[in-house]
């Protein structure tokens, strides 16, 4: 089966398109591409395997949106080519239809993020949801939730804070420049910094609950236990 992707870095047009769009952000997970304050910790190995199985929960609690027609899921990659991600992805049934692949591009992560955003609302989806794939405790209803809030008002912005400052989602029906340029990546400022500009841009913002990255071993002990899902369908 073909992949649904664009040549380009955002989402695939297709003909019936649900009416939002989620994208899961994510880097290669292979040893010294991704991870690397956790596998200063740990080794470089387990901590591409934890960036292997957060990616897979992330994608997993998306799909039954994905059934059900309420989104599109995007994954947007950086670390190495298509055709590798295409092969790691293959054996989790992710070139179902509902889901598309495709490059981050270039620049810093405010870069990343507003190209996808653009991408997804000049193909006219309802929304575009940001997801990163190292964040523990996340559920499908989390999700629900945030469609849910980007349903209500003219410009809303949904915001899952995370604990480090931070946030693991983003969603908004509306693309502003001020909400991905000039912000202090990786820093603890960047959540409340992001909430004061979208204030003053007139957003309606909504904040779903905290949760925490995967950047220390601290993080992990909550959910190393938990097996990896087998597939995405």
């Amino acid at each position: 089966m073909p992949w649904p992707q664009s040549r380009r870095t955002g989402p695939t047009s297709f003909r019936r398109r649900p009416p939002w769009l989620v994208v899961v952000l994510s880097r290669w997970p292979a040893p010294g591409r991704c991870k690397r304050r956790l596998a200063c910790s740990i080794h470089p190995v387990a901590a591409a395997t934890i960036q292997s199985r957060l990616l897979i929960h992330v994608l997993s609690l998306v799909q039954p949106l994905v059934r059900e027609g309420l989104v599109h899921r995007h994954l947007a990659v950086t670390g190495a080519g298509l055709k590798a991600w295409r092969r790691w992805l293959a054996p989790l049934g992710y070139s179902a239809p509902g889901a598309s692949l495709g490059r981050q591009g270039g620049g810093n992560l405010g870069c990343r993020m507003a190209r996808q955003v653009r991408w997804g609302l000049a193909r006219r989806h309802r929304g575009v949801v940001l997801l990163g794939s190292d964040c523990l405790g996340l559920e499908t209803a989390d999700l629900r939730q945030a469609l849910q809030l980007l349903s209500m008002g003219e410009k809303p912005l949904v915001l899952g804070p995370a604990r480090d400052g931070g946030y693991w989602l983003m969603g908004q029906r509306c693309f502003d420049a001020g909400l991905f340029s000039g912000l202090p990546w990786g820093g603890p400022a960047v959540g409340a910094l992001t909430r004061q500009r979208a204030g003053a841009s007139g957003f309606q913002v909504h904040t779903l609950g905290s949760r925490a990255d995967v950047d220390r071993l601290e993080d992990l002990q909550p959910w190393l236990a938990v097996p990896a899902e087998p597939n995405l369908l």
